[in-house]
């Protein structure tokens, strides 16, 4: 999946949309799930390749997620040595399981907390919620809501 915010561009692989799509599935859908975002910058746009999932500390709700688990700092941390300093955090997803996609003020609070302590780079935030994806950009003190590029029919 691809999304826009002006003339920037996010690219999801198929098999990280996949990951986050199976926490609104039973049993997962009980409660919302999360995780980080890993990727590479390119030029002004943003490829993710990977995600973390819900992990042991993690604490899961039904209308929160709170991402308490080292392992998913680990992983990034991996991931940037592995690649040779190209792949790193990127973001972080969370679910609204049953329910709209919408951010939250929690959501909207934390994301302007993490874009701000994102040296690196923009940070992409996504929702997937019962009706459908929310994403957005954040690049210093600025958060643009994307929209979703739709596929070529050729």
């Amino acid at each position: 999946m691809i999304f826009r915010a002006g003339m920037r561009l996010v690219v999801v692989h198929n098999q990280v949309m996949m990951r986050i799509e199976r926490y609104l599935r039973v049993p997962e859908n009980a409660t919302e799930a999360g995780g980080i975002l890993i990727g590479c910058y390119r030029g002004p746009h943003i490829e993710i390749t990977e995600c973390s999932e819900p992990l042991r500390r993690d604490r899961r709700a039904q209308l929160r997620f709170d991402r308490d688990d080292p392992g998913h700092q680990g992983l990034a941390k991996r991931r940037w040595t592995e690649s040779g300093r190209t792949h790193t955090f990127v973001g972080e997803w969370h679910t609204h399981p049953g329910f709209s996609s919408t951010p939250s003020g929690i959501d909207l609070k934390t994301w302007r907390e993490v874009t701000r302590n994102n040296l690196a780079g923009s940070s992409v935030f996504l929702i997937r919620g019962g009706d459908g994806w929310w994403a957005g950009l954040g690049a210093g003190r600025i958060l643009t809501r994307m929209s979703i590029v739709p596929p070529d029919d050729e």
